[in-house]
C-alpha cells in the first residue's frame, strides 16, 4: 500500500465523487421516492414557516400554510426544516429540492467522519472500503436524499463517534468538551441517538477506566451533561411550554411483541430491506475478528444499542425500514475492516489476485452506481403533482375533506392546498390494537363523516379492505368522481 499511496487517494476521491454524482440525479423531482409521508410532513412544516415570512403572498395561502404547519405537531427539533426555509429565503421562493441538497451535503460530510474513524480503528484501506459501502449502497443512496432528520442524524452520530475516538487516545478536556457537544447535538437532532451513543461510549469508558473510576471522573460527567442538556431543554419546551410533545410518545412501546416469534422474523426482513442480512453478518465478523481492543467495545456497544432500540420501538422496527439506517455505520466499518484484511492476504499472493480483487471492487462501485442512477432517473412525479393540484382545484381550498389516501393525504394537502383528514387505515387499526385500544370503525365513521364535505377515496387497495365503507357509500350514494 505504501508504494501505491496515490492509488488509494484516487480510489477514495472516486468513491466520494461517485457518491455525490449519483445522489444529484433527479434532484428537482418531488420527494416521493422515499417514504413520502415522512418527507411531506417536513415539507408542510417548512412551507408553513416560510409563508409566515412572506407578507406579499395571498392571505388565504399564508393562513392555510400556517394551519398545516401547526397540524403536524412537534416530533423532534425542526432543524432540517429551518435550514430548508433559510434556503427558500435565499432563493426568494419555495424550492423543495433544497431539502434534498441539505440531506446530500450532510451525508457527504458523514463520509469524511466515517473515513477518519475507520482509518483510526483499522487503516487507510479499511477507511476507503467503509466509505465505498456507505456511499454506493443503493438503500443508503435513497435514504441520504430524504427530507427527514435521518441524514443529519447519521453525520452527527459519526462526528460524535469520531470525536470520542480522539478522546480515547488523548483523554484531555478539549476532546471531552468536543465529544460532549457533538453527542449533545446528535441526541438533540433525534433523541434515538442516545440508544447508539450511550452503550458505545459507556462500554469503552468502563473498559478504559473501570466502573468505579467512571463514576468519579469529571470528564465523564462533562460528556454526560453536555450530551443531555440540549435535548432536555427541547423536552422542557415541548412539554411544559408548547404542551404538545408528550403526544409523540404514544403508540411507541409494545413489549408484548417480544414473545411473538413473528416479531423477530419481521425485524430481520425489514432490516434486510435496508441492508442485506449477509452483509450485516459479514460486518459483525469483521468487527469481532479484526478490531483493535480499545475500539471493539465502541462498535459492539453501538450494535447492542441497535438491538435495544429495536426492542423499544418494536412496531416501527418491523414497518419502517429507515429505523435501520443507523446500522449503516457499524456495517460500513465492519465491511471496511473485512475487505482491508482480504486485501492484505491478496497482496501476499501473486499479482493476478490483486488484479481480481481490484476488478471486484470497481465492479461493485460501477454496478451499484448505475443501479442507483437508473432507479432515480426512471422516476418522474410531475404527473402526480398535476393530479393532486387538479383535485385540490376541483374540491376547493375551503372544502372539508376526509378520505383514504396514499401517504395519509399529504399529497393533496401539499399540492392541493387543502386541510385533509385521513380516514383510519388497517395499519392504524393494528397499531391501536397493539396499544390495547378497541376500534369500531363503523361507529367512528358515523361520528366523523358529518364534519366533512367530501370523502375522497384515493387508495383503492385500502378501500377494498374496509367492506363496510363500500356498503355505506353504495347505500348512501355519496358523490363519486374519477380523476
Amino acid at each position: 500500500m505504501k508504494n501505491n499511496h496515490w492509488l488509494w487517494y484516487a480510489l477514495l476521491i472516486l468513491v466520494f465523487m461517485t457518491g455525490f454524482i449519483v445522489r444529484m440525479s433527479d434532484l428537482f423531482d418531488a420527494p416521493l421516492d422515499f417514504h413520502p409521508t415522512r418527507q411531506l410532513h417536513s415539507a408542510l412544516i417548512a412551507r408553513g414557516m416560510y409563508y409566515q415570512t412572506r407578507e406579499d403572498f395571498p392571505e388565504w395561502k399564508r393562513e392555510m400554510a400556517y394551519k398545516q404547519w401547526q397540524a403536524e405537531g412537534l416530533i423532534e427539533p425542526q432543524v432540517m426544516e429551518r435550514l430548508t426555509v433559510l434556503t427558500y429565503q435565499l432563493f426568494g421562493s419555495e424550492q423543495l429540492w433544497a431539502a434534498r441538497l441539505w440531506a446530500i451535503l450532510f451525508w457527504m460530510v458523514g463520509g469524511v467522519f466515517l473515513f477518519r474513524l475507520t482509518e483510526k480503528i483499522a487503516d487507510f484501506a479499511a477507511g476507503t472500503f467503509a466509505v465505498m459501502f456507505y456511499m454506493i449502497w443503493p438503500y443508503a443512496a435513497a435514504a441520504s436524499r430524504a427530507f427527514q432528520p435521518e441524514p443529519l442524524l447519521i453525520v452527527s452520530l459519526l462526528a460524535a463517534l469520531w470525536a470520542f475516538s480522539n478522546w480515547i487516545e488523548k483523554k484531555n478536556m478539549i476532546w471531552t468538551i468536543i465529544t460532549g457537544l457533538l453527542c449533545g447535538f446528535s441526541i438533540y437532532v433525534k433523541s434515538t441517538a442516545v440508544f447508539f451513543l450511550a452503550p458505545a461510549i459507556i462500554g469503552v469508558l468502563i473498559q478504559n477506566l473501570g466502573l468505579k473510576n467512571v463514576v468519579k471522573d469529571r470528564r465523564v460527567w462533562t460528556i454526560g451533561i453536555l450530551s443531555v442538556v440540549p435535548y432536555m431543554a427541547f423536552l422542557f419546551y415541548g412539554i411544559a411550554i408548547r404542551g404538545t410533545l408528550g403526544e409523540q410518545f404514544s403508540f411507541r412501546f409494545f413489549p408484548g411483541r417480544w414473545i411473538d416469534p413473528l416479531f423477530y422474523l419481521q425485524w430481520i426482513l425489514e432490516m434486510d430491506n435496508a441492508i442485506e442480512l449477509v452483509i450485516v453478518l459479514a460486518s459483525i465478523l469483521g468487527i469481532s475478528l479484526f478490531t483493535k481492543k480499545k475500539y471493539f467495545f465502541l462498535l459492539v456497544g453501538f450494535l447492542l444499542g441497535y438491538v435495544l432500540y429495536g426492542f423499544v420501538f418494536s412496531y416501527h422496527i418491523t414497518t419502517h425500514d429507515y429505523y435501520h439506517l443507523p446500522l449503516i455505520i457499524p456495517v460500513s466499518i465492519g465491511v471496511g475492516i473485512l475487505l482491508g484484511k482480504i486485501l492484505k492476504v491478496s497482496e501476499r499472493n501473486r499479482n493476478i489476485t490483486k488484479v481480481i480483487f481490484t476488478c471486484v471492487v470497481l465492479m461493485f462501485i460501477g454496478i451499484n452506481a448505475w443501479q442507483i442512477r437508473s432507479s432515480l432517473s426512471r422516476m418522474n412525479y410531475s404527473n402526480e403533482i398535476k393530479k393532486w393540484e387538479f383535485i385540490g382545484e376541483k374540491l376547493g381550498p375551503e372544502s372539508r375533506v376526509i378520505g383514504l389516501f396514499p401517504d395519509y393525504g399529504y399529497r393533496l394537502a401539499y399540492w392541493g392546498w387543502m386541510y385533509v383528514s385521513s380516514w383510519t387505515t388497517s395499519d392504524d387499526v393494528i397499531l391501536r390494537e397493539l396499544a390495547g385500544q378497541e376500534i369500531d370503525l363503523e361507529d367512528e365513521l358515523a361520528h366523523r363523516i358529518s364534519d366533512f364535505d367530501y370523502f375522497v377515496i384515493a387508495d383503492q387497495e385500502e378501500y377494498q379492505k374496509q367492506e363496510f365503507l363500500k356498503v355505506y357509500f353504495e347505500s348512501k350514494f355519496l358523490k363519486k368522481e374519477e380523476v
